[in-house]
C-alpha cells in the first residue's frame, strides 16, 4: 500500500480528525536550494503536515498553518 492509498483510506488530522489531502509543495532551504516536499493538508484546521521518508509526521506540535500555500 502506497502514502496515497494510506491517506485515502487510513489517515486522519490527530487534532479535528477530518480528512486529510496530500500535496506536494516547494520548499527553499537554509543554503537555498529549492526541493519539493509531500505535506499532508487539513483544511478544517488549516494547517499541514509533513511527510519525511514516506512516513506522515502526524504531531499537532509539527503541524505549519496552510495560510500562503494554497
Amino acid at each position: 500500500m502506497n502514502i496515497k492509498e494510506m491517506v485515502d483510506e487510513f489517515l486522519v488530522c490527530p487534532k479535528c480528525k477530518g480528512k486529510l489531502e496530500m500535496s506536494v509543495i516547494n520548499e527553499t532551504t537554509a543554503e537555498g536550494s529549492c526541493h519539493e516536499s509531500s505535506i499532508l493538508i487539513c483544511r478544517n484546521c488549516r494547517v499541514y503536515y509533513p511527510i519525511e521518508d514516506d512516513i506522515p509526521v502526524l504531531l499537532i506540535d509539527e503541524a505549519k498553518t496552510i495560510d500562503g500555500i494554497d
